[in-house]
């Protein structure tokens, strides 16, 4: 029986068509929908629609499916529907009538809701610790070559003396930043829309702020209209949340792609990081790095139809929210797996530092030449001209020294690694606090 079942069976082809994979997505959200039903009796006990007996019966019944979940026996079939009506018609097997009232002062859209949101934290927080680990790899890799020398590039032409230790510490200092973004969707996220209904609230004295606190939500999302319409858009949030990251990835695959050119190799990666040619015996490709960059636009796509399929959608609750659960999933996925692999390269990348000194040639150095002028009392537009007609005149200057001249805070002489490293660090233990805390709650949750 669907719970929304009537007096009729539903056309077969009809039917299919409007679940689509939406049975197969709600298999992650099983544990979820399960925590939130926890947190949902307890509330309908404490207002008396529940006896002691029956809110025992129902949270073992749901212990035993999560155990069920994690065992892999707990499959979710076509003729479920979805996650929610799979769960309360097991329950119903095992305890009758009693399972009749779980569903008292809910509705799939606010039981969905809460399924995802608890989902999307606790993947969030995973995500966040990976991402954190990068960024202290990216920063390792730095303070191991703070000043060997690489050149720096525009227009991917040689531009001036650059370091090792500046091209990596980017990346980790980039990706310290995303999380700042990454927070604000978390914050979105960590609102409870348990006791929201569908949409317009329940005609009983829900404690909301008792269920808020049993999933470990820092506040209740008040406004009820509002948490339905927030499908859809938090998880939107969430993912741009992590777009810089991805484009941080996307960016350090580039430059690799490049860097590991034969005619360049300033990088080694073990053989076995690349795949070969079915026709060229020599070829040893990349494939990884360029599979980074296609899974990067894969991911931004996956932001825009999130975007896209809640755009324009009046008040309320509309069918067209299911249709973002696929692709915000997959969004998650695929950010998670492209900091893995990231991190994967960074800690098995070598630099070459014989080809890296050799393309420092005397060009690079064009810009330290009209400085000097300039220090010399030439105006800098004079000194410019005066330098780029005699480029042929420019010679190779001891590079060390010239990256040590620039001394300003985040030049190649000042890189400020060991204030990145205090911050990352702060960021990590506030990270690996919010995900002890959750863990705490949970079990606390799901203690019988």
């Amino acid at each position: 029986m669907k719970l929304w079942q009537k007096d009729y069976t539903p056309n077969e082809r009809i039917e299919a068509f409007v679940v689509g994979k939406d049975y197969l997505l709600d298999q992650a959200l099983v544990r979820f929908d399960c925590l939130g039903s926890i947190a949902h009796i307890r509330g309908l006990l404490d207002i008396g629609i529940l006896t002691e007996e029956e809110f025992s019966l129902l949270k073992k019944g749901l212990l035993e499916i999560i155990e069920l979940d994690k065992e892999g026996r707990f499959i979710i079939q076509p003729e479920d529907e979805d996650v929610h009506t799979k769960i309360e018609n097991h329950l119903t097997e095992q305890l009758s009538d009693i399972a009749k009232k779980i569903h008292t002062a809910r509705s799939r859209n606010d039981q969905v809701l809460t399924a995802i949101r608890l989902y999307a934290k606790e993947r969030f927080l995973t995500i966040e610790e990976k991402t954190i680990s990068l960024s202290l790899s990216f920063l390792t890799f730095a303070e191991k070559y703070p000043m060997l020398p690489m050149p720096g590039r525009t227009h991917l032409q040689k531009a001036m003396p650059s370091s090792l230790g500046l091209w990596a510490g980017a990346f980790s200092e980039s990706l310290l930043d995303n999380l700042i973004i990454m927070d604000a969707g978390y914050e979105l996220c960590d609102q409870s829309p348990l006791g929201s209904g569908a949409s317009y609230g329940i005609p009983l004295p829900l404690d909301r702020n008792l269920t808020a606190e049993l999933l470990s939500f820092s506040r209740v999302q008040r406004n009820t209209l509002y948490t339905n319409n927030s499908r859809g858009k938090i998880e939107a949030s969430l993912l741009m949340g992590l777009l810089g990251v991805v484009l941080d990835i996307s960016k350090f695959s580039s430059d690799l792609i490049l860097f590991l050119l034969p005619e360049l190799s300033y990088f080694q990666l073990p053989q076995e990081f690349f795949l070969g040619s079915s026709i060229m015996p020599q070829k040893r490709n990349p494939s990884f790095l360029e599979i980074i960059r296609a899974r990067s636009n894969t991911f931004i796509s996956l932001v825009f139809q999130v975007i896209s399929i809640i755009n324009s959608l009046p008040s309320g609750y509309n069918q067209d929210f299911q249709e973002t659960k696929e692709p915000f999933i997959k969004g998650l996925d695929i950010a998670e797996e492209l900091i893995e692999i990231a991190s994967l390269i960074v800690e098995n990348l070598k630099p070459n530092e014989e080809a890296m000194r050799k393309a420092c040639t005397p060009e690079i150095f064009a810009q330290d030449k009209a400085i000097e002028l300039t220090k010399e009392g030439m105006p800098f537009r004079e000194a410019y001209k005066k330098v780029a007609k005699e480029l042929d005149k420019i010679e190779t200057r001891e590079i060390s020294a010239a990256l040590k001249k620039r001394s300003h805070i985040g030049g190649t002489g000042n890189l400020q690694l060991i204030r990145l490293r205090e911050e990352i660090l702060s960021k990590q233990k506030a990270i690996t606090k919010r995900k002890e805390d959750w863990e705490k709650k949970v079990s606390y949750l799901t203690k019988s």
